[in-house]
């Protein structure tokens, strides 16, 4: 049963939760897990890792104060192991912990072995880890990946403000090597994470990016409501001080748009159609409106609602599609957005089961048009008989 008085709880009408990563003198395994403590992280999760993934690890949870802000340490030592991608996967998936904190973990790996096979020039599933695959490093990942996972539980989005990666040079096994290390900067090329290269000696860690890179859908650019600060501390001494933040809170709904438009007037109908077919599969939607044009002509106004980012690339296909010398694009100031999500039910009908996407906002929950259609063509009803018997299991 599916109510939108149950999605109260995880955020107000047309807004949604964030938790902003700063990390303004870069991050490290321990200090994601450092601010992530107390507030999704305690101490039996990580017991429990640890027993789980029969790690040989010492760690010891400390309140430190650096530079006057008082934070979380993690202070976590192993010995150093080679391991490779493959040993990895194994030693994880043989584990005991979660289901969906073991993906996420291999997905992590994943993201560093295809950094360290790109610099190496090998397979990335031939790659060896030094540091990164030792227990300490996997320690780092699994709790950094189940902390995250229940922030998003709580219904938070995750972002990162511009990562402090630092520049000079540090030591690694292979030997001296600028900062930000080669493979850092590759996991950073394949994500969605914006950074600043300054500030001396490495800064940002390869795990800590590789964390990073797999949970962050980037910068946050619009104004919040903040509820809340973590706080979770390096272990070296730095000229400012050495703790990432994670800003907890919550902001309205909106996006970036804009609407790509031209005018038509000799086009027939079935190519506007297709056109219409073709440029929704790359916008939000697509509409017709009859326009008079001079001369007295009748015409058509093809107008497309796209992404920021999309909106060259929708304007380009328009003109294929269309033949039309030129389009505009209108950008589009403020776009507030009800809250919305996707959920799959199970439906009964005639004896036979069937997956149903239902759309649920702040104002309305409605079946997913094909997923109707689908059935009906199954079970021989109309649209509208399908539909009510969705909406009697919903309700």
């Amino acid at each position: 049963m599916i109510k939108v008085k149950a999605l109260e709880d995880k955020k107000s009408c047309g807004s949604m939760r964030i938790a902003v990563i700063d990390a303004f003198n870069g991050a490290s395994g321990n200090m994601i897990i450092g601010a992530l403590y107390d507030e999704v992280i305690q101490r039996e999760d990580i017991e429990k890792i640890v027993d789980e993934l029969n790690l040989e690890v010492e760690y010891k949870i400390e309140r430190v104060v650096k530079k006057g802000i008082t934070s979380n340490l993690v202070r976590v030592k192993s010995e150093t192991k080679e391991r490779s991608f493959k040993e990895v996967v194994e030693l994880v998936e043989s584990s005991r912990i979660d289901e969906r904190v073991k993906k996420e973990v291999i997905k992590i790996f994943e993201r560093l072995a295809k950094a360290e096979g790109k610099v190496h020039g090998r397979d990335y599933k031939k790659a060896k880890f030094h540091e990164v695959g030792s227990d300490d490093a996997i320690f780092d990942i699994t709790l950094s990946a189940l902390g995250f996972l229940r922030l998003r539980e709580r219904g938070y989005r995750i972002y990162t403000n511009r990562v402090r990666t630092g520049v000079g040079f540090v030591e690694f096994t292979h030997g001296r090597y600028p900062s930000p290390a080669p493979a850092t900067l590759e996991i950073l090329a394949n994500s969605k994470i914006e950074v600043l290269m300054e500030g001396e000696g490495e800064l940002l860690t390869p795990t800590a990016a590789a964390i990073l890179a797999h949970f962050s859908e980037g910068t946050f650019k619009n104004s919040f409501k903040i509820n809340k600060i973590l706080y979770g501390a390096g272990e070296k001494e730095t000229e400012v001080p050495n703790v990432l933040r994670i800003i907890l809170g919550e902001a309205k709904i909106h996006d970036r748009i804009v609407v790509v438009e031209t005018n038509v007037d000799d086009l027939s109908p079935e190519y506007l159609s297709y056109a219409v077919e073709k440029l929704s599969e790359m916008s939000h939607d697509v509409y017709v409106t009859p326009v008079l044009m001079k001369k007295g002509r009748l015409g058509s106004l093809l107008s497309a609602i796209v992404s920021y980012d999309k909106a060259e690339e929708v304007a380009e296909k328009m003109m294929e599609l269309t033949g039309s010398l030129g389009v505009r694009i209108l950008p589009v100031e403020h776009r507030l957005k009800a809250y919305r999500e996707v959920k799959e039910i199970k439906v009964k009908i005639n004896e036979r089961e069937y997956r149903v996407r239902v759309k649920l906002s702040d104002y309305r929950i409605k079946p997913e048009y094909e997923d109707v259609k689908r059935i009906c063509e199954a079970e021989n009803l109309s649209p509208e008989e399908v539909y009510k018997r969705i909406m009697k299991v919903i309700e």
